[in-house]
């Protein structure tokens, strides 16, 4: 990849906005701080704020290249290598807590039933209000010289949980000795009911796979 993507995001009209829309990610007219300081927060690396999302989380580059993200519900984490990696999960999948479990990651058996009926899912919803899923991501993707194709979700969405997974950890803590606080991770064990409909087992199947 040649071009700069945040640069041709910030200059093709409506682009960033149809990221905001379509992906939950805006990009900042340039690099800032971040707004989770000055409590006493200790990251493991340094960083500076690229892009935010709609309830206020930061997507941060960090000191190595690769990108973090923090939630505004207190997660911390690195989500991809590089910023090509991060649109391509983004502009698939739409939402990175959609593929937070931990359990999907079990097999690529199990991934790729998760991913195929997260597309079938994400099309049947924007069919009903009369919208075409892969055209308008498609589209982006196009934008941004990027190959859209939904059956590489899987293979993407593996890279997101290899990169969240791999060490040293972004992460952030409060406090010091027996006050210190760890923020959650990316990566969550909860394992909610629409894991279990995507990928058509039961809580117990998905758990002994």
């Amino acid at each position: 990849m040649t071009i700069n993507l945040a640069d041709a995001i910030l200059k093709t009209a409506g682009l960033n906005e149809a990221l905001m829309r379509e992906c939950d990610i805006f990009f900042c007219d340039k690099p800032r701080d971040t707004e989770y300081s000055g409590h006493g927060e200790l990251y493991s690396s340094s960083f500076e704020t690229f892009a935010v999302d709609g309830s206020g989380g930061e997507y941060v580059k960090l000191e190595d290249g690769s990108i973090g993200y923090i939630s505004s519900e207190g997660s911390v984490g690195r989500v991809a290598e590089s910023m090509e990696d991060l649109l391509k999960f983004l502009i698939h999948a739409g939402c990175i807590s959609d593929f937070s479990c931990k359990y999907i990651y079990k097999s690529d058996e199990l991934l790729s039933a998760f991913c195929s009926g997260y597309i079938e899912k994400s099309r049947k919803s924007y069919n009903e209000k009369g919208a075409d899923f892969d055209e308008i991501r498609g589209e982006i993707a196009k934008k941004l010289s990027l190959e859209y194709n939904p059956g590489k979700l899987p293979e993407y969405a593996k890279r997101f949980y290899e990169a969240a997974s791999r060490e040293p950890l972004f992460t952030c803590k409060f406090g010091d000795g027996d006050e210190e606080f760890a923020c959650d991770g990316i990566i969550s064990d909860i394992l909610g009911l629409w894991v279990n409909e995507l990928v058509g087992m039961t809580r117990d199947e998905i758990l002994n796979y």
